[in-house]
């Protein structure tokens, strides 16, 4: 088990950066708004997709390629001169992928979305900003539709039923409705508040895990992630499916998350949950100990940062009346 990160993008991973025009550091001032763009599938929207970026406004573009999506970036590169390329010389997780990108960009607020999304006519990188700076937090989410213009359910809500905890995903029905953590990564992040959050847990990789970790540690340290239905992103195809299956990912969301106590002003990781997560983690007891000594140790140095835990963040959501 990888060592928990106490500080945001530890440890750091080999890219380059390729393109972007070049501009003198004394007169530039960055705009406000940079774009992120992660990619999959078979790229069929994206020359499209940069196109329509490069005409979006006034942006910073960058490009997130995979270690396998390095073809062709130097061809990409000459044809957007206002895109910028980060190329991973490795494997790397989805939620480092974003980290990284984050922290390569200049703009005070990230808009993250994939190559197989679109932003309707009319959407104004001043107007994304103005919204976010209004709602003061730490990720804005959009309504999102289908390729048949669609609203689809992408508001995250948690509960728990019996004991168990089970995510429900509802469609947007008010500007301000909480989401747990941001559908398919898809928003716009307040950079300052991210890298505060520590970002993604980087020793969680499996996508789903991820998010969920990222959701819940988010709100247990007071933060919110908010929709605005005026900000709308739209599939250009059938919407990817999400594996949601538990895996070492997910024992170790459970830990650092299901597990924790708040109590007085801090949250904790008793040692009486050692025995349940042992029962349930499926591992010997010398890896289990160490996992959960582990996530104590990260636990107790974050402790003051926690403002709930997770069964108060689930039992006192709000959901708006339609």
């Amino acid at each position: 088990m990888n060592t928990i990160p106490t500080t945001f993008n530890a440890p750091g991973v080999s890219y380059t950066v390729i393109g972007g025009k070049k501009k003198k550091k004394t007169t530039h001032i960055p705009p406000e708004l940079s774009v992120l763009l992660l990619n999959r599938g078979k790229r069929l929207f994206k020359e499209e997709v940069l196109t329509g970026l490069e005409k979006f406004g006034n942006c910073e573009i960058l490009s997130v390629e995979g270690s396998g999506q390095s073809y062709g970036v130097e061809i990409l590169a000459s044809q957007h001169p206002r895109v910028r390329f980060l190329v991973f010389q490795d494997p790397v997780s989805l939620g480092k992928q974003i980290n990284t990108g984050i922290e390569e960009t200049h703009g005070k607020f990230i808009l993250v979305i994939w190559n197989d999304m679109k932003l309707p006519p009319g959407t104004s990188p001043d107007r994304l900003v103005e919204r976010l700076k209004k709602q003061n937090n730490l990720c804005m989410v959009p309504l999102i539709q289908n390729h048949k213009f669609e609203t689809i359910p992408t508001m995250q809500i948690p509960a728990f039923q019996r004991n168990k905890l089970k995510m429900v995903a509802l469609p947007p029905k008010a500007d301000g409705m909480s989401s747990l953590f941001p559908s398919d990564f898809a928003g716009v992040y307040c950079k300052e508040k991210f890298i505060l959050s520590g970002g993604f847990d980087h020793t969680i990789t499996h996508p789903y895990w991820q998010k969920m970790d990222f959701g819940f540690r988010t709100h247990m340290w007071g933060e919110s992630i908010l929709c605005d239905t005026s900000f709308r992103i739209q599939y250009l195809e059938h919407i990817p499916t999400e594996d949601t299956t538990p895996d070492r990912s997910y024992k170790l969301f459970f830990l650092k998350n299901l597990c924790i106590r708040f109590q007085g002003d801090t949250g904790s990781l008793p040692w009486s949950r050692y025995i349940h997560y042992l029962t349930k983690s499926g591992t010997g007891i010398f890896e289990a100990f160490q996992e959960f000594r582990q996530v104590r140790s990260w636990v107790e140095i974050n402790k003051y940062r926690f403002k709930q835990d997770a069964r108060s963040v689930t039992e006192l959501w709000e959901i708006p009346e339609i």
